[in-house]
């Protein structure tokens, strides 16, 4: 994809890699990680997820991407940045590793995604969470989104449905 890497302090937030895409999995398939994820439990994944663990290096319009901690080497965490066909909206998506749930790594993250988007050309950023998602609530209001709508989502391959917020960041 040719992105350079975003850096923070204890971060590298680099381009999702094929022999990255089994710790992505293991966090979006997984009932505890990928609980208030659209992604379906483990037993119930597909195709789809073969196709892009095989692709996934080739821009298909969502930049992914994995954070690696900058002093261990380990994986921490997910993220993904979709833009609108004019890069002016950027939609935002991120898992972090329950390893290491509590210790900022998603505000860390979720502040380079946002400085990424910006520097591409976003002048608004949503990201779509469950309400019940407390701890993914919490990072957007600190990090000054809004909540700009409600709705829903179903988790794929269940018929388990969340309702959730669309939080907003407006960029200057």
């Amino acid at each position: 994809m040719g992105v350079k890497n975003l850096e923070t302090s204890r971060l590298i937030i680099r381009s999702t890699r094929k022999e990255d895409t089994d710790f992505c999995l293991d966090i979006w398939l997984d009932e505890e990680m990928g609980k208030y994820l659209s992604d379906p439990p483990r037993e119930k994944a597909n195709d789809t997820y073969l196709e892009w663990k095989e692709n996934v290096e080739i821009y298909d319009g969502c930049y992914y991407f994995v954070a690696v901690s900058k002093e261990t080497g380990n994986y921490i965490g997910t993220c993904s940045a979709i833009p609108s066909q004019d890069k002016s909206l950027w939609d935002l998506g991120y898992a972090i590793h329950k390893n290491y749930w509590r210790q900022g790594y998603a505000t860390e993250m979720i502040k380079a995604l946002i400085d990424f988007c910006h520097g591409n050309g976003a002048k608004k950023i949503t990201a779509p969470v469950a309400q019940e998602n407390i701890g993914s609530n919490a990072v957007l209001k600190k990090l000054n989104f809004y909540i700009e709508k409600e709705g829903t989502f179903k988790k794929s391959g269940t018929d388990i449905i969340y309702d959730e917020y669309v939080y907003t960041l407006i960029l200057e």
